[in-house]
């Protein structure tokens, strides 16, 4: 997309914007009211479309276009923005504007770990639908040394493009020029991506209330246990069952954001050579304790309070791949899209919710949330 905006509009830095719900004249005019004078413009299957600068030097006008302007109620605005920061080669972003407000927001560069917006998972279908995002989206050649993802990068930008585009009915004029080409990465066959994964019945305690466990795959538990005593955390409790070792802490005992950073460590540089190498150990951690109602814990980027850590945080190679709180929605603030399936299929996220439509209180306390993690990863009871 980028490459097709720098040949059609050379020495341009361009957003292209989409409109739909307002008059294309009142759009064109709303731009020029910022001072960003279309480049070019057009109007198919009911939508007003413009490209244009992203600021306007030559008028000695930086600000960008405030989009949620143009946007009234009833109305959609849809952005691509294609060079963010050019001089530090940033990718694209892309934002969806619905009723004036920011529905949904991401940037190529990292819309597989995080979207946000009223409703960050207002594509998710589309986007796991096609591949573009979920486990099998993630490129796990670079680990042998030898390949590069930026190879494949142009096509993957395009084939998100192309994704976003079939999903609202964008008007083809605007993107004719992009390529339809698949990404060198497999995309998963259609029967795979709509697989369900049916309703969890299940709803039994998953982790006791007060308190905190991490489960580790790839040592044993006297390992586990031995590691956690030495940092400080001897557990409570600790087992071994179905290729899992775990421990448990009551939450009054020691501070979750402390020992959920020692389940991230454990899967690390720290430990490789204690534990034979790297990406040989996996964990989960799970809290039993309510979601931080502190500032910041209303932000999933954002570090929580040592008191009040993430309620679920999967970790490999000594990165947090996915994190999230459990319950009333919170998912849809999460980092990572591991569990995107079997949350879409429960309800739980998605441009529509019908669990939460039909009862209001469906998940509250996030046990089937909780349940779809343990039955992802295959976890042993720890209650």
């Amino acid at each position: 997309m980028t490459t097709w905006l720098h040949g059609t509009f050379p020495h341009h830095e361009a957003n292209l914007a989409f409109a739909r719900g307002l008059p294309a004249d009142a759009f064109f005019k709303g731009l020029r009211e910022q001072n960003h004078e279309p480049l070019a413009q057009g109007e198919a299957d009911g939508w007003a479309w413009a490209v244009h600068d992203m600021v306007n030097g030559e008028e000695h006008h930086y600000e960008e276009v405030d989009y949620g302007r143009l946007c009234p109620p009833g109305a959609e605005v849809v952005v691509f923005v294609t060079e963010p920061c050019s001089a530090k080669a940033h990718g694209p972003h892309f934002v969806y504007y619905r009723d004036g407000r920011t529905t949904l927001f991401f940037s190529f560069e990292d819309y597989r770990q995080k979207r946000v917006g009223d409703n960050p998972d207002y594509l998710s279908a589309e986007l796991f639908a096609a591949g573009v995002i979920g486990p099998a989206a993630e490129c796990e050649e670079w680990k042998d040394g030898a390949h590069d993802c930026f190879d494949h990068q142009e096509a993957d930008e395009l084939r998100l493009v192309r994704t976003i585009a079939d999903a609202f009915g964008l008007p083809s004029p605007p993107l004719a020029a992009l390529s339809r080409d698949p990404s060198p990465l497999d995309a998963p066959s259609a029967a795979m991506a709509t697989k369900p994964v049916g309703a969890v019945r299940e709803t039994r305690p998953v982790i006791a209330p007060g308190t905190y466990a991490v489960h580790a795959r790839g040592i044993d538990v006297t390992e586990l246990a031995a590691v956690c005593a030495e940092a400080g955390y001897p557990a409570r409790t600790q087992g071994e069952c179905g290729g899992w070792a775990w421990v448990t802490w009551d939450a009054a005992d020691v501070r979750g954001g402390e020992v959920s950073q020692l389940a991230g460590f454990l899967t690390g540089f720290r430990y490789d050579e204690r534990f034979g190498g790297p990406d040989r150990v996996e964990t989960v951690f799970l809290a039993g304790t309510p979601v931080c109602a502190c500032p910041n814990g209303r932000y999933y980027s954002i570090r929580h309070c040592e008191d009040h850590p993430f309620q679920f945080q999967n970790s490999r190679g000594g990165f947090a791949r996915t994190y999230f709180n459990v319950g009333r929605g919170r998912e849809t603030q999460r980092h990572g899209d591991l569990l995107i399936r079997e949350l879409l299929d429960a309800g739980i996220v998605g441009r529509e919710t019908p669990a939460y439509d039909a009862d209001p209180d469906f998940n509250a306390d996030g046990a089937v949330t909780m349940r779809i993690i343990a039955d992802h990863f295959g976890l042993p009871a720890t209650t």
